[in-house]
């Protein structure tokens, strides 16, 4: 904290605790006019007695007033009033009530003390006490400008005045001393994360505002910790799959050097088969390029740590069936494979994005058709758990001979060679598994699970690969 905010809030301090002060006195001299205030002052009330015990009034008064002259006190003019204003002695004779009787307030209760005050006074001019009488009888009594009650009465508002400032200074000490002490350790725990020390935090000792703050710091650097490990095992990520990708790429750009090359040294010399077989190869080796440059790129846009998908009500009944139709009018498969929907919903809705929801399921129905005998069953389903919550269960089952063990191991991972489960494919066909990544991947973003088996190496009775995604309802 530096001297002028100190300075600042010292100045602060001052002006709230005069404020404060001014409210007190205030509210106890409104409280002194009433008669219910804090005032208590002893030498009225011995003045009272001593009316009240001695004779006459008018004689009581004046021993008072000798006893004045002998000590040398100053001039104290005292009255003794009846309930309406009627005077019954006064020492010396000053002549009427220097204030109207009628509209002060009286004390209600025997030697009660009710002040009176000018505008914009805190010391009383007069007090009034009242005597113990069979009817109502007060003592008046005029506060001298020099008198000891008087100066006792401004020096107990200059001591409130100057305790409250004294309170309000300590307080700011401490709370200066506090925050200086939070402020080094502050600086110590951000010099510790720039210099990359991505642990640093503070030590949570207290639970006010302050440790409230601190927790609150903890929790943001945590997020900050968890995206830098994000983006770094990202960062990593991406650096593995172009090293991978610069090897595997050699054998397809090898294999289309060598064709065009080919071609171009000995293509009239070709028979038209010959010709049309190298066609074939750059043809497939391109659509596996465009194919592959398509699949990473949405892999990137999908693992990026800052990436959002589209929160809206899908309903996979509805995305299933025209998936399945699709698929079946395009009959993109050389075999005829017929698909079937099985399902006791006509509606299952999630949240979620259904463009990435609708090429998850594209993948899945493509794979199943490209390796199904005759058939592919899709089988939609809600499922209670046993939290209370639901889950969408979606199994798409071919018949084809199953995917192998190796295939399974690798699905939803980048595989480091052109791969494939059916030995009978083309080398158009064959790839880096690039389409289980982005199913894997679809699922992660919207919080759900994906799994894949040999139906017949599992123990069951049919032969084919089961392919199931869980997702939350």
């Amino acid at each position: 904290m530096n001297r002028k905010l100190f300075l600042q809030l010292v100045l602060i301090s001052l002006f709230v605790s005069f404020i404060l002060g001014a409210v007190i006195i205030t509210s106890i001299r409104t409280l002194n006019e009433d008669g219910e205030g804090p005032i208590q002052n002893p030498a009225l009330k011995f003045m009272a007695r001593v009316v009240e015990r001695g004779g006459p009034y008018q004689a009581t008064l004046q021993i008072f007033e000798t006893m004045r002259i002998k000590l040398g006190l100053g001039i104290m003019p005292v009255w003794i009033v009846g309930e309406n204003g009627e005077v019954y002695a006064e020492t010396p004779p000053y002549g009427p009530l220097p204030i109207e009787w009628g509209k002060l307030v009286k004390p209600r209760k025997v030697h009660g003390i009710v002040a009176h005050y000018e505008t914009f006074e805190l010391i009383p001019d007069y007090m009034i006490i009242r005597l113990d009488s069979y009817v109502p009888t007060f003592l008046l009594v005029r506060i001298p400008n020099s008198g000891a009650v008087k100066k006792t009465l401004l020096g107990q508002s200059v001591f409130l005045f100057g305790t409250m400032a004294a309170s309000a200074f300590a307080g700011l000490l401490i709370t200066f001393v506090y925050l200086r002490q939070k402020s080094i350790q502050a600086k110590d725990v951000l010099g510790r994360l720039e210099r990359g020390d991505l642990k640093a935090r503070f030590p949570i000792t207290r639970l006010d505002e302050m440790g409230s703050l601190m927790t609150d710091f903890n929790r943001m650097a945590d997020a900050i910790e968890r995206l830098v490990s994000r983006v770094e095992d990202t960062d990593r990520a991406r650096q593995e799959l172009l090293q991978e990708l610069g090897h595997d790429l050699r054998t397809p750009m090898t294999s289309l050097r060598a064709s065009v090359d080919t071609l171009l040294a000995h293509g009239e010399k070709m028979s038209p088969a010959e010709r049309d077989r190298f066609v074939r190869i750059i043809q497939a080796e391109s659509r596996y390029f465009l194919r592959m440059i398509d699949d990473l790129f949405f892999i990137a846009e999908v693992g990026d740590p800052k990436y959002r998908k589209t929160a809206e009500e899908v309903d996979l009944f509805q995305l299933l069936q025209a998936e399945l139709q699709q698929r079946d009018d395009k009959g993109d498969n050389v075999r005829p494979v017929a698909s079937r929907l099985v399902t006791d919903t006509k509606s299952l809705k999630v949240i979620g994005d259904p463009i990435l929801l609708k090429r998850l399921f594209r993948n899945a129905l493509q794979n199943a058709r490209k390796y199904a005998r005759s058939t592919v069953e899709v089988t939609l389903e809600r499922i209670k758990k046993t939290d209370g919550t639901s889950l969408a269960r979606i199994r798409v089952v071919d018949d084809g001979a199953g995917i192998d063990p190796e295939a399974a191991d690798s699905f939803g991972k980048r595989r480091t060679r052109r791969f494939s489960s059916d030995r009978a494919l083309s080398d158009s066909e064959i790839s880096l598994g690039l389409g289980s990544v982005i199913m894997a991947a679809i699922v992660r973003v919207h919080g759900g699970k994906i799994f894949i088996r040999n139906l017949a190496e599992s123990g069951e009775a049919q032969s084919g690969t089961e392919l199931q995604i869980e997702l939350p309802v």
